[in-house]
């Protein structure tokens, strides 16, 4: 009696890899990267950038600083990660961000963006990336989809 090899199975892999157009870390506060000495979401997005050859972009900025999310409530994280990200204002990452989309093949999908952080607990950091994702894409007459990547989950 002959049994399959289980280990034989053929495996199949697509032709073309599903590739985000753009990597996104989460902006620490200046108070945070003294106090660490980088940003670990600037890290991860580094070593992708790296293996992947996905560009990245400090698009947003930290408009406020807040305390350790650790020490509070799900409902004190929600609303203090409310407007705490807006499009960073420095003129020399807005313009590589228009040439970056000018210089873009497909204007005919929407972008495929990758907000990069460090821990997930509540999902509140990422939303309120995401929508100032969108509200800087929207601003160039762009849209977006937006995605995220945490090294782990609390």
């Amino acid at each position: 009696m002959h049994e399959p090899n289980l280990l034989r199975r053929k495996r199949t892999y697509p032709t073309e890899q599903w590739k985000a157009d753009l990597l996104i870390p989460v902006p620490v506060s200046d108070a945070r990267l003294i106090e660490r000495g980088f940003n670990q979401a600037e890290r991860l997005a580094d070593v992708l950038t790296g293996r992947r050859e996905i560009p990245q972009l400090p698009l947003l900025t930290r408009t406020q600083h807040t305390a350790k999310q650790s020490f509070k409530s799900r409902a004190e994280r929600i609303a203090d990660m409310q407007h705490a990200f807006a499009a960073n204002p420095d003129e020399s990452v807005r313009m590589q961000f228009s040439g970056w989309l000018s210089a873009s093949k497909d204007y005919a999908r929407p972008l495929q963006i990758i907000i990069i952080d460090d821990i997930y607990t509540t999902g509140s950091t990422i939303r309120a990336c995401a929508e100032a994702v969108q509200l800087v894409c929207a601003s160039h007459g762009a849209t977006a989809d937006i995605y995220s990547l945490c090294w782990a989950r609390s």
